[in-house]
């Protein structure tokens, strides 16, 4: 198990001054590795027997081991892309370093984390009813991702995590629905508190989101957690859509039958829409431009 799920996994039952370093840990895991014990102890102001003994918490024997796994990790993950960024002199050379660097942050998540994108497909595939939620940009996410279901016959309903929506969509909630959460790197405690919720009554939880110890990640029953960290130095959601993007086209692979005969429906009646158009008067299409323009003038 990586650190970064020891890390996940434990959130809950660490102490304050091993969550800072927990957050510390997840939010900076490059600067991370290039710091001692001490030296980390400094940076989130604890003392370093606490580094030590939250290493031996999340079952290393020590900081050192820990420090090895990190190192690992970012020399397999972060590579001269990193530089081409830094020392780029033209916009070109800033775009190629930043596609180089996204390529092999996806080409290291689908040989590291592509376990839990595999446990979310199967367990939206195996949904009676996808319920879509996040907050903030997430939410805009989660709205399209709900829009993309129902054009191709998959059951889904997209709601905000406000209190009294969440109360609501919960009282519809059904055994073999899931809870779909969309998150970016935000604390997210609304939609943390849905998910919360819906595992109470039983329901499959699964968040996809760039931070491992948003409350909405801890609590679900699968997290798939997308590397959003970029040399560019500000967060990048490219990764987000396209983790979207293979959950999406692995849901639809191979559509069955009743996706089929769904898709015929829709296109019969895009295609009746499209007649309908091409057979109505002049008139009647103008009509509701010629109503906005009498509004206009008796304004």
């Amino acid at each position: 198990m990586m650190f970064k799920e020891r890390i996940r996994e434990t959130y809950d039952d660490l102490t304050p001054g091993f969550r800072k370093l927990a957050d510390f840990i997840m939010d900076n895991t490059l600067d991370v590795a290039f710091l001692t014990a001490t030296e980390l102890s400094r940076r989130v102001g604890v003392d370093p027997a606490t580094v030590v003994r939250f290493a031996q918490e999340l079952g290393y024997s020590g900081f050192r081991e820990l420090s090895r796994e990190i190192k690992r990790y970012v020399r397999d993950r972060v590579t001269a892309s990193y530089r081409t960024v830094e020392e780029a002199e033209t916009v070109g050379d800033l775009l190629h370093g930043l596609a180089e660097n996204a390529q092999q942050a996806m080409e290291y998540f689908v040989t590291t984390d592509l376990a839990s994108v595999v446990e979310a497909v199967e367990s939206l595939k195996a949904a009676s009813h996808i319920w879509c939620t996040g907050e903030f940009t997430g939410y805009s996410i989660a709205s399209f991702f709900a829009g993309k279901l129902l054009v191709h016959g998959i059951p889904a309903t997209i709601f905000q995590p406000s209190m009294v929506s969440t109360a609501a969509v919960l009282t519809q909630m059904e055994p073999g629905d899931v809870l779909l959460v969309f998150i970016d790197d935000e604390p997210c405690l609304d939609a943390g508190y849905a998910v919360r919720l819906a595992n109470a009554k039983g329901l499959r939880t699964v968040t996809i989101t760039g931070s491992g110890v948003a409350m909405p990640a801890r609590e679900a029953d699968v997290t798939v957690i997308v590397p959003h960290k970029s040399p560019s130095g500000v967060s990048a959601f490219g990764p987000l859509m396209q983790v979207l993007s293979l959950i999406w086209e692995a849901l639809l692979a191979p559509q069955t039958q009743g996706q089929q005969q769904h898709a015929q429906e829709l296109y019969s009646h895009m295609s009746r829409l499209l007649t309908l158009r091409n057979e109505t008067p002049e008139y009647e299409l103008a009509a509701p431009v010629n109503l906005w323009g009498d509004n206009i003038r008796n304004a």
